[in-house]
């Protein structure tokens, strides 16, 4: 105890003292701490995502894509094995394959048409059909009026008569018989050259038919005592007719494809595609499916 009269000097807050200052302010500070991050956080929370969408005013720009062109090919629906027709509407045969193949390998489509064999070139010329390749034969009458594409395939003229009818060959040549052939046809060309424009046989003895089918009833029927026809088409005309070839005239025909005159680039372009297909295996195999040697 100081004695009086001692100034007495203040020793400062106790230890206890201190550690409740202390805790105060650690607990003031981390209040203060967890109220402002509370703030930041919800001042800073994101907002609800939106979605913004923005209409162009300039239009969308397009590739085109390239537009393959289509032919659309005459054909005689009743020349077989080149081309016929179902009763359902398909078309089938050599040509109509080979025309396929074609046009995939080149790139257009194509479609088929049947037409009056009489006035296909007229239907060519009139812009009604693209293309004939249905067997059709070169001639000079038809190279003044369309062109042809490469030759693919070549045919005799061969003539049939009735089992049992006696007919011979020298009686056809000498125009005893009345021949039968189809109109607009080369062989009925070759008929009013070589038999008619000589006086070997009169116009009256040559009967024309519009299509294979009618050629061959009638000489079926006994309209006619023998028929011409090109002799890949005339063997499978007569396969279970009471029919038989005889032999030929002689003629050769090479078939090729009849384009318009001024379709120059069209008929390059078929050039070109038989070309590689007449030089791929495949050809011959094509051949050999229809019968063609």
């Amino acid at each position: 105890m100081p004695e009086i009269g001692e100034k007495r000097i203040n020793a400062g807050p106790s230890f206890s003292g201190i550690m409740k200052a202390t805790v105060l302010v650690i607990l003031i500070l981390t209040f203060g701490f967890i109220a402002a991050a509370g703030c930041t956080a919800a001042s800073h929370s994101p907002a609800p995502a939106t979605t913004t969408i923005v209409q162009s005013t300039t239009p969308a720009i397009t590739t085109p894509q390239e537009t393959r062109a289509h032919y659309v090919v005459g054909v005689d629906a009743d020349f077989p094995p080149f081309t016929s027709i179902d009763s359902a509407g398909n078309f089938s045969g050599f040509d109509i394959e080979v025309a396929r193949s074609i046009a995939a390998r080149e790139g257009f489509d194509v479609s088929f048409v049947a037409v009056p064999w009489d006035s296909a070139i007229s239907s060519l010329e009139s812009k009604q059909i693209d293309l004939i390749w249905s067997g059709v034969t070169i001639s000079p009458e038809r190279s003044a009026r369309v062109n042809f594409s490469t030759p693919y395939y070549r045919v005799n003229q061969s003539i049939a008569i009735r089992e049992g009818s006696g007919f011979t060959l020298q009686d056809f040549n000498t125009g005893k018989l009345r021949i039968g052939a189809q109109t607009g046809s080369t062989e009925a060309e070759w008929v009013q050259v070589n038999l008619v424009g000589t006086g070997i046989m009169p116009a009256s003895n040559l009967t024309l038919s519009p299509d294979i089918a009618t050629l061959a009833g009638n000489l079926v029927n006994g309209t006619v005592d023998a028929v011409l026809i090109q002799e890949p088409t005339l063997a499978d005309t007569i396969k279970g007719k009471p029919l038989i070839m005889i032999g030929k005239t002689g003629a050769q025909d090479s078939y090729a494809v009849a384009i318009r005159k001024n379709d120059t680039a069209l008929q390059a372009t078929l050039d070109h595609g038989l070309a590689l297909l007449m030089n791929d295996p495949s050809w011959q195999a094509l051949k050999a499916k229809y019968g063609l040697s």
